[in-house]
C-alpha cells in the first residue's frame, strides 16, 4: 500500500515567492533615482514621480504581506503583479517625459561628467607634474533641449531607426540610467520572482494559466504602447506643423499650438529651437513675452562669444521665470566660458616657441620669461566667475573641476582639496563613479596634506589618485 508523501511547505514555488517579497519590501526602501538635493532645490524639482513609486511598491508589498498571512501564498492575484512589473519597465519613460527637468539635470550630469573626463584624459600628464600656471581649463557647452525624441526626416519610419523609440521615446538613455536607484532595480527583480513563482504554485500546468494571462495581457499592453508611440511622433509632427506656421507668418497660431502641445508633450519645455520660435513668434505679433525675448537675446550675444552681455539677457530672463531650467543652463555655461576666457588672458609665464635645437626644459630656462610670475587677480577673478556659476547650477561637476583647479593655480590647496571633497561626495549619486575625476579629486587632496606637512596622509592620498583599490576605507575615514 503506498503512503502519500507529506508535502514540504518549504519549496522552490514559495522560497521564490518568499526571496520576491523580500526584494520588493527592498525596493520601496532604496531610492529609486537619485540626483543632488542641492540641484533639485534649484531648479525648483523634486523626484515625485520616485517618490510615488516607492510609496506604491511599499502598499504592494503590505498588500502581498496580509494576503499570503490570511488567504496563503498561492491564492496571491496575479494581476496587480504584472501590472506593477510594466509600470516599473515604463518609469524611464515618465521620468524623461512628464518630469523634464529632472530629465534636463539627468543629462546635464552625465554630460558635465564626460566633458570632465575627456579634459583630463587630455591634459592627465600636465596635471600631475603640477603644471598649473599653464593649464587652461576648457569651454562649456550646455545642455541645448529635453525634447530628444525628435524626428528630423521620413526615413526615421524605416525599420532600423526604431530603436530611437526604444532609447529616446521611452527613456532608455545611458544618461537615464547614470542616476538609477538600487529600488528600480530591485522592484523589477522582485515583480519577476513572484510571477515566476505564482505560477510555479499552480498545481495544474503552470504554462497554461501563463498563456492565459497572455490574452488579455499582450492586447492591454499593446494598447498602451501604441498610445505613448502616439503620443511622441505626433508631437513631432505638431512641432514640424509650427514650423509651417512660422514661416507663414501665422504668429497667432503658433502660440497657441505651442502652449497646447507643451502641455502634454513636456520634453518640448527644454528645447532651444521651440523656445526661440515662440519668442520670434510673440515679437512679431505685438505679444512679446519679455522672459523668452530676453532668453533669445542672450543667445544671440552667446554665440558671437559676448559672455557679459548674454549672462545679462539670460539673468533678466531668469528672474522673470524661475522655472526656465534650459535659461539656468545657458547663464552656467556663459559664467564658465567667460572665466575661461579670462583665465586665458594671463602675464604669467608662458611657454615660449622653440627657436633653437636646445631642449624644450633648457629653452624655457633660458627665456626671458623664467623668471616671471603669474598675476594673482587672474586666478582670483576667474575663482569668482565660477563661484558666482555654482550659485547659479550648484553642485555643478564642470564648474566644480574648473574651480578646483583654479584655486590650486592660485595656491590655495586647502580650498582646492574642499572642492575635490565635494567632487567625490557627488559619486554617491551616479549608478558608476567617474574613475578619472575621482584620481584628481584624490590628487588635490593629497597636495593639501604635503603642504600640511602630513607626509604620511599624502602618499595615502596620492595611492587613492592612481589605485582605485584604496578609495572606499580612506573616503570613509576621512568623512
Amino acid at each position: 500500500m503506498n503512503r502519500v508523501q507529506p508535502k514540504h511547505w518549504f519549496n522552490r514555488e514559495t522560497i521564490t515567492l518568499l526571496t520576491g517579497l523580500f526584494l520588493l519590501v527592498l525596493g520601496s526602501i532604496f531610492p529609486w533615482y537619485q540626483l543632488p538635493p542641492e540641484s533639485l532645490e534649484i531648479f525648483d524639482t523634486n523626484l515625485l514621480l520616485a517618490k510615488i513609486a516607492r510609496v506604491l511598491t511599499a502598499l504592494l508589498a503590505i498588500w502581498t504581506l496580509v494576503l499570503a498571512l490570511f488567504s496563503g501564498i498561492s491564492r496571491l492575484p496575479r494581476f496587480p503583479f504584472w501590472v506593477g512589473f510594466i509600470v516599473v519597465l515604463l518609469f524611464p519613460y515618465f521620468i524623461t517625459t512628464w518630469s523634464p527637468t529632472v530629465s534636463y539635470l539627468t543629462e546635464s550630469y552625465f554630460e558635465q561628467g564626460r566633458t570632465v573626463s575627456s579634459q583630463i584624459e587630455r591634459k592627465y600628464s600636465q596635471i600631475q607634474a603640477q603644471w598649473k600656471q599653464n593649464l587652461v581649463i576648457s569651454e562649456s557647452k550646455p545642455t541645448q533641449s529635453t525634447f530628444y525624441f525628435s524626428i528630423s526626416d521620413s526615413r526615421f519610419f524605416q525599420m532600423p531607426s526604431w530603436e530611437q523609440v526604444f532609447l529616446d521615446g521611452f527613456g532608455y538613455r545611458n544618461s537615464f540610467f547614470a542616476f538609477i536607484g538600487k529600488g528600480w532595480s530591485l522592484t523589477a527583480i522582485a515583480l519577476v520572482m513572484i510571477l515566476m513563482g505564482l505560477y510555479l504554485k499552480i498545481t495544474s500546468p503552470g504554462l497554461c494559466f501563463f498563456l492565459q494571462d497572455m490574452k488579455w495581457l499582450v492586447p492591454g499592453v499593446s494598447l498602451l504602447l501604441v498610445i505613448i508611440v502616439f503620443q511622441i511622433i505626433s508631437a513631432n509632427i505638431v512641432n514640424h506643423k509650427l514650423d509651417t506656421l512660422f514661416a507663414k507668418g501665422q504668429y497667432q497660431q503658433v502660440i497657441s499650438l505651442s502652449q497646447t502641445i507643451e502641455s502634454w508633450y513636456p520634453p518640448l519645455k527644454g528645447d532651444e529651437v521651440f523656445l526661440r520660435r515662440l519668442a520670434e513668434s510673440g515679437f512679431y505679433s505685438d505679444e512679446p513675452e519679455p522672459a523668452l525675448v530676453d532668453f533669445v537675446k542672450g543667445l544671440e550675444r552667446y554665440r558671437v562669444g559676448d559672455f557679459n552681455k548674454a549672462q545679462s539677457y539670460f539673468q533678466q530672463s531668469l528672474e522673470l521665470q524661475p522655472n526656465r531650467f534650459l535659461v539656468r543652463g545657458y547663464l552656467t555655461s556663459a559664467l564658465i566660458n567667460e572665466a575661461v576666457e579670462y583665465s586665458q588672458y594671463s602675464d604669467g609665464p608662458k611657454l615660449p616657441v622653440a627657436s633653437s635645437a636646445l631642449p624644450y626644459r633648457a629653452n624655457f630656462l633660458d627665456s626671458s620669461q623664467a623668471q616671471e610670475r603669474p598675476n594673482s587677480k587672474r586666478p582670483n577673478r576667474t575663482a569668482e566667475l565660477l563661484e558666482k556659476a555654482l550659485e547659479v547650477f550648484p553642485s555643478n561637476i564642470e564648474v566644480l573641476y574648473d574651480l578646483m583647479l583654479t584655486q590650486a593655480i592660485n595656491g590655495k590647496f586647502s580650498q582646492s582639496a574642499e572642492i575635490a571633497q565635494q567632487l567625490i561626495e557627488l559619486q554617491q549619486y551616479s549608478q558608476q563613479p567617474n574613475i578619472s575625476l575621482l584620481g584628481q579629486a584624490y590628487l588635490h587632496l593629497s597636495w593639501r596634506d604635503y603642504r600640511n606637512g602630513d607626509v604620511k596622509q599624502a602618499w595615502k592620498r596620492y595611492r587613492q589618485s592612481i589605485d582605485p583599490r584604496v578609495w572606499n576605507p580612506t573616503r570613509n575615514s576621512s568623512q
